[in-house]
């Protein structure tokens, strides 16, 4: 029996698609490395400790850059995580996942923009453009099972945890939004607390769901 021609189209435009993610993050990872601190001068050999006092006076921008990096490799990363179950893909869909990565540009421009974090709107911009593609993402997903694009071995609680483990990038992103209105510190600080206080709290969520039907009768 042959395959319907559309569901073969949509199974070459995910693969297409999957592709060019993968090539526009790689663009948005090049871009950071020019926010190193400069070493074409060579003026870091007068320093003390030659390229590590370069590092070192530029300590707090680094910090920031590397966090910078890792959210973008986290967007990255949720990206595969609500591709990866799909079969296959249609316009819809993928119009959602290329506003998902305008949001992640978006990030980005707030990023670079105010390394420094001397202005409100650069950690406030940066939290809310990652919370929008997140939760754009999910709505990707949520449409792609509703139409029967994912993949047909997937069973109901296999995509109720796909869902799950999304939701955890852009809800620590939108309350950190808070966080950035207490200082940068207290917001460079949220990234690391508030994912771990998440995870944490659907632990003991699940633990008490499972004890819950050991205990039914």
């Amino acid at each position: 029996m042959s395959e319907d021609p559309s569901v073969a189209a949509g199974r070459r435009q995910l693969r297409r698609l999957e592709t060019f993610l993968d090539v526009a993050y790689a663009v948005l990872f090049v871009d950071f490395i020019m926010y190193l601190p400069h070493t074409e001068d060579m003026a870091w050999e007068a320093l003390p400790y030659g390229l590590l006092s370069l590092l070192l006076d530029n300590s707090t921008d680094l910090l920031r850059l590397i966090i910078a990096v890792g959210l973008t490799l986290i967007s990255w990363n949720l990206t595969h995580k609500l591709l990866g179950p799909l079969d296959r893909t249609n316009p819809r869909h993928t119009l959602l996942c290329l506003l998902q990565l305008i949001f992640v540009c978006m990030f980005l421009f707030f990023a670079i923009a105010d390394p420094a974090l001397e202005s409100l709107s650069s950690p406030v911009g940066q939290c809310l453009s990652l919370a929008l593609s997140g939760f754009i993402g999910i709505a990707g997903w949520s449409y792609a099972r509703k139409n029967g694009l994912t993949r047909a071995s997937l069973s109901e609680p296999e995509k109720d945890e796909v869902l799950r483990s999304a939701i955890i990038e852009p809800v620590t992103a939108l309350l950190n939004t808070g966080f950035a209105f207490l200082g940068p510190g207290a917001w460079t600080a949220g990234w690391f607390v508030i994912p771990m206080v998440l995870v944490s709290t659907r632990k003991r969520v699940e633990n008490r769901r499972q004890r819950a039907k050991v205990g039914a009768p």
